[in-house]
Parts: C-alpha cells; sequence; structure tokens
C-alpha cells in the first residue's frame, strides 16, 4: 500500500514527458528525481549528502541485472529513497538490506519504473540497496537513485 507522498511522487515522475530516440539518459533520469524532490521536500524529507557523496548516483544495467551499493542510514531516521530509470525501462525494483540480513527492511517490486522506498532505519550502520533492472528494452538501460532524510 503507498503512502499519500508515494503515490504524489509517483503520479508527478509517471507524468514526465518522454524523451525521444536521441535520449539524454542522464538528464531523463536527473529530470525524474527532481520532480520526486517536490513532493519528498513537502513530506519533510531532504536530501541526505551523507548517504552518497553526490546526491544522485547514476548508472546502468541491463534486463535482469542487479546493483548493490552499500549505504549509510541513522537509526530511528525516516528515509525516502526514490529510484527513476530511462525510457527504454520499464521495470525497476528497490530493495534495502541491513547489512547483516537478508531480508529486506523496504521494499518496492511493482511493475513500473519508478520505485520508492519510505522506512525508518531500525539501527544505524551500513545498509546494501539493491538495484533491480527487471524489464529494458535495450542492451542497458539507465537508472539513478536519491536518498532522502528526514
Amino acid at each position: 500500500m503507498r503512502t499519500p507522498l508515494l503515490t504524489l511522487a509517483l503520479a508527478a515522475a509517471l507524468a514526465l514527458p518522454r524523451a525521444g530516440a536521441a535520449q539524454d539518459y542522464r538528464a531523463t533520469v536527473l529530470a525524474q528525481l527532481d520532480t520526486v524532490a517536490v513532493p519528498a521536500a513537502q513530506g519533510g524529507f531532504r536530501a541526505d549528502p551523507g548517504v552518497f557523496d553526490r546526491q544522485s548516483v547514476i548508472g546502468a544495467l541491463g534486463k535482469g541485472a542487479t546493483s548493490m551499493m552499500e549505504v549509510t542510514l541513522v537509526g530511528g531516521a525516516s528515509y525516502f529513497i526514490a529510484g527513476a530509470c530511462d525510457e527504454d525501462c520499464t521495470d525497476m525494483d528497490l530493495r534495502i538490506f541491513a547489512a547483516d540480513a537478508t531480508t529486506p527492511v523496504a521494499e518496492d517490486t511493482a511493475e513500473d519504473d519508478a520505485p520508492m522506498l519510505t522506512f525508518t532505519a531500525p539501527k544505524s550502520g551500513r545498509y546494501m540497496l539493491a538495484v533491480d533492472m527487471a524489464e529494458c528494452a535495450e542492451s542497458m538501460c539507465y537508472y539513478g537513485v536519491r536518498v532522502f532524510k528526514k
């Protein structure tokens, strides 16, 4: 069940115009993350520069591939993690695990290209954020992830 913040963010991300065949994947992904940032900020979330060494992480994956990245989170803090991918991607999923666990703390595996997670970190420390490229029409699809904290 999506919260009102997630529903608003998803609607905003899906309402973005899609670029033509000559896409600038980085600009497309960053524009989608910027759109999601507005309702996140209205919900009290702010980008957390302590998680990554930059505001957004951009990468590329083939269909069925997964990227795992380590993030450091503060126990008791509320997090909102938004993902976005280019127009060649139709299904991308996010899951976050405590570094010592196999059950996700939060996951969004719905069949869409704008996954979002909201959760409270159970403890401070290292977590693994999994980005899964479930569906991609090309050999590689570009994605971005942004972490917000309140």
